[in-house]
């Protein structure tokens, strides 16, 4: 069941979803938008990148139109919206990790991909999983809800997603292998500001719902956490077994964390 998200969690950009019934994550146009338009730039400048500039080649009027309204439900493409713009500011701090950067967004958006990521990570790394396997998955989380045809869309497109998120390899026949996605500072931070929004901090954050997308043992992910604390990305203190978090600048006068 979906959860009533509250008025405030939706202005700093949580969305209870909807965009996957009709596209996958589309993670390849994202890229280019955020690599071709300023990093200071406003939401007017993505909306001329993809109806007037066409950015992302796409034949028609029409589907230009399609394309933006998509990418706003499923990444907001806002700075006003803060999980955008944060997710946007450390953009620059990633590299082989920014297909993960994109999914963790899109997973605080859409429910639906945030859910079945529980169920892409029961599935050992290098494991196979088929498009068979969300579909299955699917059926169980919504059952009646949709039509025929809508489960196997549904399936389709979280299959392809979980692969451009980078936890799913090439295809082998008609599966593919699980991978551990690619995790670096970035991804760290904003999957650990994500759950400190919702009131988590200490170690048991790295077990919090969207620090758990990192897949990594604890280890390697305090060691990225403390990386990032390094670089200055957010404020990090452990000491004696004890993790205390702090992310200073990134929520508006208007914003705050949606639990303490």
């Amino acid at each position: 069941m979906t959860t009533k998200l509250s008025q405030h969690a939706i202005r700093i950009g949580f969305s209870n979803g909807g965009a996957l019934s009709s596209r996958t994550a589309m993670t390849g146009e994202l890229r280019t938008l955020l690599a071709a338009v300023p990093i200071d730039a406003d939401a007017e400048a993505y909306r001329k990148a993809v109806l007037e500039e066409n950015l992302l080649r796409k034949s028609t009027a029409s589907n230009r139109e399609k394309t933006l309204k998509f990418l706003r439900r499923l990444y907001a493409i806002d700075p006003t919206v803060c999980l955008f713009r944060e997710m946007r500011r450390l953009s620059p701090y990633s590299s082989d990790d920014a297909p993960l950067m994109s999914g963790l967004l899109a997973m605080a958006r859409e429910p639906l991909l945030h859910a079945c990521l529980e169920m892409v990570l029961r599935i050992p790394v290098a494991e196979s999983l088929d498009r068979k396997a969300f579909e299955d998955w699917i059926r169980t989380h919504a059952p009646g809800r949709y039509s025929e045809a809508m489960y196997v869309s549904f399936s389709h497109n979280l299959y392809a997603s979980f692969f451009q998120f980078g936890y799913l390899g090439p295809s082998l026949g008609k599966a593919r292998s699980r991978l551990r996605p690619c995790s670096g500072i970035a991804t760290a931070t904003y999957a650990a500001f994500l759950d400190w929004l919702g009131g988590m901090n200490g170690i048991a954050l790295l077990q919090s719902p969207y620090s758990r997308a990192l897949d990594l043992p604890a280890e390697e992910h305090l060691a990225l956490l403390l990386a990032a604390g390094r670089q200055g990305l957010m404020k990090v203190a452990y000491s004696g077994g004890v993790l205390e978090l702090g992310f200073p600048d990134f929520l508006g006068d208007d914003e705050k964390r949606l639990s303490a």
